[in-house]
């Protein structure tokens, strides 16, 4: 994918933006706000029902010098459907479970309900690259994302692999897994009794499952709730962590993920705070670590929606020292610097027991979602337009009457 330039805006020509999203989305109605604060006009929209309905396309909407946003496409299951109509034709060779384009727009809603994600990826591929061939017929432009990087940011192996690579601390990968038994297999041929088995296409904890063994007895945490219906076991994301432990349950769980792709790492052990597990999300802007949000749970996963508890990087900074923390902002740069042709990306990163070791664990291309989180007095989506904008303009760049939270260390 290639990305087209364009010069920078200037007072007599006002920035112009254009964000592909959904338009009910909470993302798109705050990067509007932070447009509002910043008095510029708010940005022009492509609906992702419009754009995969082919109703509408950039060509419509990108001018000289637009700046051109991607936003995440979830939460709206009729672009949902959609995607998955997309990728139902996609040749692919993983082989992963997949239905036809009349059974995916015949799909009911069914909250919660996993549903083919390997088949979803390739339908949102399409997609980016669909974009990428409208804004190749456009005027000049610059896109805050690389369609490219998005697309390597939803492959969890793919990023694994490059952070590997690049010498960036990764966990041990136990590499391509397609069954519970070539798990188990792996992990006695590496001597690993605890793995994380990841959707490699997921987000938002989809799919996740921590997984160990002691001798002949086995556990598995997870985001994901099972239900046996008419002889087939149909996958749920939940907010309430459930724990397997017949093996034959885990079994089901494992292979049924294994089908769309899985990335398989060791589980690397996370430091505590407050007696409960914590790791970091960091979101870089413009190769800086800024903006810092410490997530606190009594299970494996932290994630936020999971109804785990947030705190401020000073929590973290009351056991873990400056130099080392310094350390682990550099490679949170280092890890969205992989992608040099982002603006923005969220860093998720485990501290280790001690305080002085760390790894990335994962990369998201939508990670900047952390309302109410400050740095340098703005929030992600006022630091992101500031970064893309760099002119005096008569604006409020800071968050008036809301607490300000740390954000990224000083250095």
């Amino acid at each position: 994918m290639t990305r087209s330039t364009a010069t920078l805006p200037s007072p007599s020509r006002p920035a112009r933006f254009v964000v592909v999203a959904n338009p009910e989305s909470r993302r798109l109605a705050l990067f509007q706000s932070a447009l509002a604060r910043l008095n510029l006009p708010p940005a022009q929209v492509l609906s992702y029902q419009d754009l995969l309905a082919g109703r509408d396309t950039l060509e419509r909407l990108v001018q000289p010098g637009t700046l051109v946003r991607v936003e995440s496409p979830g939460q709206n299951f009729e672009v949902e459907k959609a995607l998955l109509v997309l990728g139902a034709d996609v040749p692919d060779t993983e082989g992963p479970t997949r239905i036809s384009r009349d059974q995916a727009r015949a799909l009911v809603f069914d909250r919660g309900r996993i549903l083919y994600p390997r088949q979803w990826f390739l339908g949102f591929r399409e997609v980016l690259r669909r974009l990428d061939r409208q804004l190749a017929a456009c005027p000049g432009h610059r896109l805050l994302n690389s369609l490219a990087d998005i697309e390597t940011m939803f492959d969890k192996c793919r990023c694994h692999d490059l952070f590997t690579r690049h010498g960036i601390p990764v966990p041990r990968s136990l590499g391509l897994i397609r069954s519970y038994g070539e798990l188990r297999e792996r992990m006695s041929q590496t001597g690993r009794r605890r793995v994380f088995v990841k959707l490699a296409h997921g987000s938002s904890a989809s799919g996740v499952v921590a997984y160990e063994t002691a001798g002949p007895r086995e556990q598995a945490f997870t985001t994901v709730e099972m239900v046996r219906q008419n002889g087939t076991v149909i996958l749920y994301n939940s907010r309430r962590i459930r724990r397997y432990t017949r093996r034959e349950d885990i079994a089901v769980l494992v292979d049924s993920l294994a089908r769309e792709g899985v990335q398989v790492e060791e589980w690397v052990p996370k430091a505590g705070l407050r007696n409960r597990r914590c790791d970091v999300r960091v979101v870089v802007i413009a190769g800086r670590a800024r903006h810092v949000v410490v997530r606190l749970s009594d299970s494996p996963m932290t994630n936020l929606h999971l109804k785990n508890e947030r705190a401020g990087l000073d929590l973290l900074l009351t056991r873990m020292d400056g130099a080392d923390w310094a350390t682990a902002q550099r490679t949170c740069e280092r890890a969205a610097g992989v992608f040099p042709g982002s603006l923005y990306a969220g860093v998720d990163l485990v501290i280790a027991p001690g305080y002085q070791r760390h790894a990335v664990v994962e990369i998201n291309a939508f990670g900047d979602l952390l309302p109410g989180v400050l740095c340098d007095g703005m929030d992600t989506h006022t630091a992101e337009i500031v970064a893309m904008v760099p002119f005096p303009w008569t604006a409020d760049t800071s968050l008036k009457g809301q607490q300000r939270k740390q954000g990224g260390f000083p250095r």
